[in-house]
């Protein structure tokens, strides 16, 4: 298997059964444990995640104690995490050229520098990963 860059929609329902899990995150998952994957993302990735928990505790979908719960499992992940500071100058590139945020193109252009898999459950940023070709 390919490395794989996961984004923060894709490794959330891993944990929050909102939704489908995205086709390869399962597998990356399993891979990285048996040591012969790695999963990347940059650090954005912990924050927007302990944001989506806070807004389902105020949603009342989750409780206090089980977003908390939820942000350590994230957090004890096998991840690989990278710094926006070198991502950011393509990452900004890529946002203009595709209309995505610069937030999500910082996902696209780990991916893009690694060579990797974007895994992803947002349909907008699977549709760019595919013309950039960073889909199986």
């Amino acid at each position: 298997m390919k490395t794989v860059v996961m984004d923060t929609s894709a490794l959330l329902r891993l944990f929050i059964p909102d939704g489908p899990v995205p086709d390869g995150a399962e597998d990356a998952i399993r891979r990285v444990g048996q040591g012969s994957a790695a999963i990347l993302v940059p650090e954005l990735a912990l924050a927007e995640a302990g944001q989506v928990l806070l807004k389902k505790v105020a949603a009342r979908v989750l409780k206090p104690e089980e977003a908390r719960e939820l942000l350590l499992d994230i957090l004890a992940l096998p991840l690989q995490l990278f710094s926006h500071k070198p991502l950011l100058p393509r990452a900004f590139e890529l946002a203009g050229a595709h209309g995505v945020t610069v937030y999500d193109a910082l996902f696209l252009s780990l991916a893009e520098k690694y060579e990797a898999i974007l895994v992803t459950a947002d349909d907008e940023m699977r549709k760019t990963a595919r013309k950039m070709l960073l889909t199986p």
